[in-house]
């Protein structure tokens, strides 16, 4: 009897142990978005509108001024007037930081992007001590070219710590061998991995600045965020202090620092630009370096801000080496330091004018700055979202009832152009679309339409018909129901997997302003049944008379008279718990959800992102359970 009552207690523990432990491993519930609870005011938008007012301390007047994200993505471009440039722009809300840079001195500044209003020093660069007829930088071909100082004779250029190197550098990416780039190293010519200096480190697909102290096995490294392969200056300053430490700066600015000591070895004897100087010769860099500065002393944060702005003084008994590269031709690099000698043989690097650029078209921007140097009528590019971003366009099309909540009904990616003259005037434009995935089976049109926007899309404005006009190619028409919009894809958008369009338009500044906002939408055969996204207003082609219907919970009286200003988002395509039918998602690639899989479950940060009214995992749809997505065949 006892041993029956001893096995009965086992086989009751076991249960409960089994059975506590099934409850604590994660069950793969299914979500639904109607269970979501989201913020009444949130727009579902993954990107934020930005005001940036750019004081210019300086001459700037007549220069562009360039607005970059970190990755070396041109956002816009605008020349400046009365020493003042407005930005007005959207980026995905990852994003915190972007940078200001004058193609004309070469001076950039990093902050975050939400700072509103910032003073701009545009400084002289490393520019202000040459002459435009003699303003030359010397190219490297990523293999096999590189400068050669020789260190050892008449007492040595460099013999013990402290030093600093600092270089100028301009490179669209490396050359052959794919991996780091050396700028400047002072190395043992005779053994391998013995060497100090500052060079481009590959991390992934972007090249960061970079600091090394290398004697035997030790190897000591540190990097800034900065990609800087974006084809424009920059200025990289490693600082090896006399206790054998480092510090690292990026255009004028303390990026990181290193506590760990290396030794300085006193057999490293040879200076070199371009590639590691050690026994096995490596990292070769690809593209324009120039203003190669050497100190035999540890520069101040205060000496590195100073120079970054404006040429070192050569009279500076510390600076040992200058190297300009303006010699224009032959072998050889002068040393232009008033400390003298050490001139510089040159393997394979070719001389490059960099400045004196002309003006051809008179439009008032540089050739070297004019995406249209033959074309006076327009003079800058941006294209929105910036670099290999697209908009994906997604949408439910049982409005006014809810659907599946898959979001790949239709999915549209798409590119926005806008060009503007050298008065930064808007003119015009292109979009290029492409019918991503199509999951739904209604006939189906797209419409695109254009609205003066106040610049922050806050406030949007109906134009008069014909404000905008467009280039008709294939499977383009202008609507000839709604003012200042265009019809895609022959209005059967489902039969028209991975078509794409590629158009045109102009845009009257002098009735529209410099700002444009452009809503994209699906319809039906009959036009009376749109889907937008969240907010965005319908075109007057709509049957308002649905509206406040089935699950929408939207207005159902709207005006569409040119001249009419409204706020968005206004109160449109919503449920009363405020679910949107459309997505507008950007990123490089989007998984599309599987048939019936809500994206909720697709994407497993979905919710969060949401319910925090966009606030936290703000990368969510890079992050999709990929047992629940695909990517379209001829992706």
């Amino acid at each position: 009897m006892k041993t029956f009552k001893l096995i009965l207690s086992l086989t009751l523990f076991l249960l409960v142990f089994y059975s506590c432990k099934k409850n604590d491993d994660p069950i793969d519930e299914k979500k639904s978005m109607s269970d979501l609870i989201v913020p009444k005011n949130f727009n579902w938008s993954v990107q934020d509108y930005y005001e940036l007012s750019i004081n210019i301390i300086g001459d700037g007047n007549g220069k562009t001024l360039q607005l970059f994200d970190l990755d070396g993505n041109n956002i816009d471009s605008k020349r400046i007037f009365d020493n003042k440039v407005i930005f007005n722009f959207q980026m995905p809300a990852i994003i915190d930081s972007v940078r200001i840079y004058s193609p004309s001195t070469f001076i950039s500044k990093y902050f975050p992007i939400d700072e509103g209003i910032i003073n701009f020093n545009i400084g002289q660069g490393f520019k202000s001590s040459t002459s435009k007829e003699s303003d030359y930088a010397l190219n490297f071909n990523g293999e096999n070219t590189y400068v050669e100082l020789d260190n050892d004779g008449a007492g040595g250029i460099l013999v013990e710590y402290p030093f600093t190197f600092s270089a100028w550098l301009k490179t669209s990416g490396p050359g052959p061998e794919n991996g780091d780039m050396v700028l400047i190293n002072i190395a043992d010519p005779n053994v391998d991995n013995v060497y100090y200096g500052i060079y481009l480190k590959k991390s992934g697909s972007k090249h960061k600045a970079s600091i090394r102290g290398r004697n035997g096995n030790v190897n000591k490294t540190k990097t800034d965020n900065q990609d800087l392969t974006d084809d424009t200056w920059h200025q990289v300053v490693g600082v090896f202090t006399a206790d054998g430490k480092r510090k690292l700066y990026l255009d004028g600015n303390l990026e990181k620092t290193d506590n760990s000591v290396v030794n300085f070895s006193t057999d490293a004897v040879i200076i070199t630009i371009g590639h590691w100087g050690d026994s096995t010769p490596k990292s070769y860099f690809n593209g324009l370096l120039d203003n190669i500065c050497i100190w035999n002393k540890e520069l101040s944060d205060l000496e590195i801000a100073d120079y970054y702005l404006t040429s070192p003084p050569v009279s500076d008994a510390n600076l040992v080496g200058n190297y300009k590269f303006n010699e224009g031709s032959g072998t050889q690099a002068l040393n232009s330091a008033t400390a003298g000698g050490y001139s510089g043989n040159i393997t394979g690097a070719t001389y490059v004018l960099i400045s004196g650029s002309t003006d051809t078209d008179g439009d008032g921007v540089p050739d070297d700055e004019d995406y249209w140097p033959f074309d006076a009528t327009k003079a800058y590019l941006s294209i929105y979202p910036s670099g290999s971003n697209f908009y994906f366009h997604c949408y439910e099309d049982l409005w006014p009832a809810k659907g599946d909540y898959d979001f790949n009904d239709v999915i549209l990616k798409t590119k926005l152009h806008t060009w503007k003259n050298g008065q930064n005037q808007l003119v015009g434009g292109s979009v290029k679309s492409l019918v991503y995935w199509i999951g739904g089976g209604i006939p189906r049109g797209v419409g695109m339409e254009w609205f003066k926007s106040n610049g922050s899309a806050s406030q949007l404005t109906y134009l008069p018909d014909e404000t905008v006009t467009f280039t008709e190619p294939t499977n383009v028409i202008s609507d000839p129901l709604v003012f200042n919009a265009v019809q895609l894809f022959d209005d059967n958008i489902i039969e028209s997997l991975n078509d794409s369009v590629d158009f045109e338009y102009t845009w009257d500044h002098e009735i529209a302003g410099n700002s444009l906002w452009v809503q994209v939408y699906i319809y039906n055969n009959e036009r009376s049944h749109e889907v937008h996204m969240l907010g965005h207003p319908p075109t007057k082609a709509a049957d308002m008379e649905l509206f406040g219907t089935e699950d929408d919970a939207s207005q159902n009286i709207w005006a569409w008279n040119p001249g009419d200003q409204f706020s968005t988002p206004a109160n449109f395509y919503k449920t009363s718990t405020n679910l949107p039918w459309g997505l507008e998602i950007v990123t490089p690639e989007f998984k599309v959800p599987l048939e019936k899989i809500e994206i909720i479950n697709a994407y497993p940060q979905f919710q969060a992102w949401a319910e925090s009214g966009g606030t936290i995992s703000q990368d969510w749809y890079n992050n999709p359970d990929e047992s629940k997505v695909f990517i379209p065949e001829g992706e």
